[in-house]
Order: structure tokens, then sequence, then C-alpha cells
């Protein structure tokens, strides 16, 4: 493995620490709000707050969208020879689709499966209401299967019927399984993308086919935060 492989395996490690970080702290402030609100009724008064060892605390900046930490991978696997930067899938009717197809709007891809028995319906429903807040715009909606030999183009667009998806609006991808795990990985930075298993993320791309974005669809605020950049994108 060169150098430029650690580089980027140890910014992929960190994309996922990152995530782990960003879901516990989530919890503690859940638990706390929590804590303050049963203390509050019961009229105990609270603790004073240890001012130094929050102004002792560094923390990260913010980086809604993942926005730097994307453009700094993208900036390392840019010199990995063998990296996959475009892909050619098979769309639910039938037609071949490459990326370089997608070029000149943006769009919003995730990973699913039509089998899934977890949160594939209530993501696939979170893309269903992207598709409704920008319909008529210049943006495309991608969701790629990572159960292929299941989800053939019959079965996509029996799923994609579920969700009223319109068809040159929001796309349903299926290929080899190894292609779509290396175009999770390399192309999107999604750890965790194999078969009949993939994070509950959304990424963006603009325009130009660059990954800009990458947002937790369950975590409201980062929902809000990739329409808002959706919105960055389209001028709006």
């Amino acid at each position: 493995m060169n150098r430029t492989s650690f580089r980027l395996m140890g910014i992929l490690l960190g994309l996922f620490a990152g995530t782990v970080v960003a879901m516990v702290s989530v919890s503690i402030r859940r638990a706390r709000r929590g804590n303050e609100t049963a203390t509050a009724d019961l009229g105990t008064p609270m603790l004073p707050t240890d001012h130094a060892s929050i102004n002792d605390a560094q923390p990260a900046p913010p980086d809604p969208g993942r926005r730097r930490q994307l453009q700094e991978l993208r900036d390392v696997s840019a010199g990995e020879p063998n990296w996959t930067r475009s892909f050619e899938l098979t769309e639910r009717s039938g037609r071949t689709l490459r990326s370089e197809d997608l070029l000149g709007e943006p769009y919003v891809v995730c990973f699913f499966f039509s089998t899934c028995p977890g949160t594939c319906t209530r993501q696939s429903g979170e893309m269903r209401l992207l598709q409704s807040k920008f319909k008529g715009k210049p943006i495309k909606l991608v969701s790629i299967s990572v159960d292929p030999e299941i989800d053939t183009p019959e079965v996509l667009r029996a799923y994609a019927d579920r969700f009223n998806a319109a068809p040159d609006q929001w796309l349903f991808l299926t290929g080899p399984l190894e292609d779509i795990i290396r175009i999770g990985t390399e192309m999107f930075f999604l750890p965790g993308v194999e078969l009949r298993g993939h994070p509950d993320r959304f990424c963006l791309v603009n325009a130009k086919g660059e990954l800009v974005g990458s947002y937790n669809w369950k975590d409201t605020e980062e929902l809000e935060q990739l329409v808002a950049h959706i919105e960055e994108l389209l001028g709006q």
C-alpha cells in the first residue's frame, strides 16, 4: 500500500470516527437536556457551570456537510491512479447510466436495497420529500442498490413505484456488487457499503461531478443543511 493509500485510509477512518463521535455527542446532549428538565421540574437548584473547563475545551471548527473534509479526501485521492472516479450502472428502465450523464446538474445519492428490514424505507421516504421539495428543479436523486442479485431493473421499477419516483428525476441503479462497493467507498467516501449494508447518509454532488457534502439523514439539522446546500448549488 503506497503513501497516498495510507493517507486516504486515515482520512476515511477519521470520517467514520467522526460519525460515531457525532452520534454519541447527540445522545449526550439529549440526555443532558432530559436531566436538566427533570431537575428543574423537581425544583432542585442547578449546579454552576464550570466556565474554566468550557473555555479550555477546543471544539473542532464546524464543517456542515463535511465539505472541508471531503475536499481534502478529493485532493488526496487525486494522487491514487486506480481510484474509482466514475461509474456505469443499469437504471430501472434497463438503460445504461454513466456518471458522466449526470454532469450539468447536482444530484443527491444514497445506497439501499429493496428487501431492507431496517431504515431503507424511511430513507426512501426522505428522498421522496426531497423530490417533492425540488420538483421541476434541475437536480437529480440517485438510489443505488447494494443487493444487485435481488434488485433487478424489474424489482427496482416496482420499488420506485411505491414511492412515486419520477423517472426523469429520481433514478434507481444496480450493477455488479464489486463495482458498487468501490463506487460507495471511493467515489462517495462511505465506509460500510457492502452486500445488503450501507450507511444512513445522503451525498451531494455538484454539477461538475464533485462530491461536496455528506449528511446523516436521520439528523434533522443535517437534513436542513442538505436542503440549504442544494439551494446554494441551485442559486436559490
